[in-house]
């Protein structure tokens, strides 16, 4: 299968320079305590990822230092997504301004497929992206991160061990440890790494160096991993002038929440969770997920809710714009079931239950014991724990 892998680099200063008409020529640090992004100029000073910011600006003396605003830069990426959604059927979003599209069954060329991509995300968005193109993730990225902005690198199949040979041991995703350790041992390159054998390398890095040396021959057969976008409604407010005040702050909130709520997008579906944002004066930004007990459908009570919330932690500074989004859109109450309802409306009841909780967690919280050999001598396996979620 051919993959393309689309690239903004610097992804968060883009965002900025967008943001911020009075920043386009200046070098841009941005993070607190430690450096989250910066502009080509500082990295050209010296400065780096990671980097403690009091260093970083020790080396950019004249940079201007911002905040991350890490919820802003996920809705920009979140709508290139939807952009590279429009020319592909197959997404997968990776990181901030990089994505994995699928190639097949497309009726054009590679080479001109990406450069539609970088097109189409420089005419929507101002951001001049870089395209690599080959038959796995890890080669495609590695091209895509060589390749100069606005242009493309395509590495035909079965090229991937020559494309990859000379290219460093940092393009590897390798621990810190592992990385010292390969340059203890003289393997500056993927090449190095890739004339060795199998057996040897792995019994030095275990699974973690097996993966690696097949990365550096080119081997990779991880799929695309397709993006599942979930149905929100999402409602902004501009304050005519930055709200100082909590009661300024909390009318517009309620003004939003029902907007949000008479929204046709949302039609008669019940609400599991809002998340209420809001732009800073001064740059940055202010976020407070809200997941309700249960699905609600009436903005009055999810008002209630996001309030109690935003009195427990309102925003720091003056708010200059004001953003709410209602996420899990459902058509069940999520309320609990009667004793003697049905056994087909309970499990229903139980699933939007699941539901409701996985909108809190990153992981599923519930599961049920399956019976495997009751009669064991090993307790563990007598039974095992299987998701909920997936078979109510």
């Amino acid at each position: 299968m051919t993959i393309a892998c689309i690239q903004i680099p610097r992804f968060a200063v883009e965002v900025e320079r967008q943001r911020r008409n009075d920043i386009a020529s200046r070098l841009i640090l941005i993070g607190e305590g430690t450096v989250f992004d910066c502009s080509l100029g500082a990295d050209a000073s010296g400065v780096r990822r990671g980097m403690r910011m009091s260093e970083a600006i020790g080396l950019c003396g004249h940079a201007v230092v911002l905040p991350s605003d890490v919820p802003h830069y996920e809705r920009w990426s979140g709508e290139v997504l939807d952009l590279l959604g429009e020319l592909s059927p197959v997404v997968e979003g990776v990181a901030l301004g990089v994505a994995y599209l699928s190639l097949r069954g497309l009726p054009v060329e590679p080479e001109v497929f990406a450069e539609e991509l970088i097109a189409s995300c420089h005419r929507r968005f101002g951001f001049m992206a870089a395209a690599g193109i080959a038959s796995g993730k890890f080669t495609a990225r590695v091209a895509a991160s060589i390749a100069r902005p606005g242009g493309t690198k395509v590495v035909p199949s079965g090229d991937e061990w020559g494309f990859l040979a000379p290219l460093s041991i940092d393009n590897l995703p390798a621990a810190e440890a592992m990385r010292w350790r390969l340059r203890l041992l003289g393997l500056e390159t993927m090449g190095d790494i890739a004339h060795l054998p199998l057996g040897a390398f792995q019994s030095q890095f275990g699974l973690e160096g097996k993966r690696c040396w097949e990365l550096a021959q080119g081997i990779d057969s991880d799929p695309l991993v397709p993006r599942v976008r979930e149905e929100t409604v999402v409602r902004r407010l501009q304050m005519p002038a930055p709200a100082i005040s909590l009661e300024a702050i909390m009318m517009g909130g309620e003004r939003l929440v029902h907007a949000a709520y008479a929204d046709k997008e949302r039609g008669s579906r019940w609400v599991r969770k809002a998340v209420m944002r809001a732009a800073l004066d001064g740059g940055g930004c202010w976020e407070l997920p809200v997941a309700f007990r249960e699905a609600l459908s009436n903005p009055g009570d999810a008002w209630s809710a996001i309030k109690g919330a935003i009195l427990r932690r309102p925003p720091e500074r003056p708010v200059e714009e004001l953003e709410i989004e209602l996420i899990g859109l459902s058509a069940e109450s999520g309320k609990q079931a009667a004793m003697f309802d049905g056994k087909e409306k309970l499990w229903r009841q139980v699933h939007e239950a699941v539901r409701q909780l996985e909108t809190q967690r990153e992981k599923p919280s519930l599961g049920k014991v399956i019976a495997l050999d009751p009669r064991s001598r090993i307790p563990e396996r007598r039974s095992a724990l299987a998701d909920l979620g997936s078979d109510v």
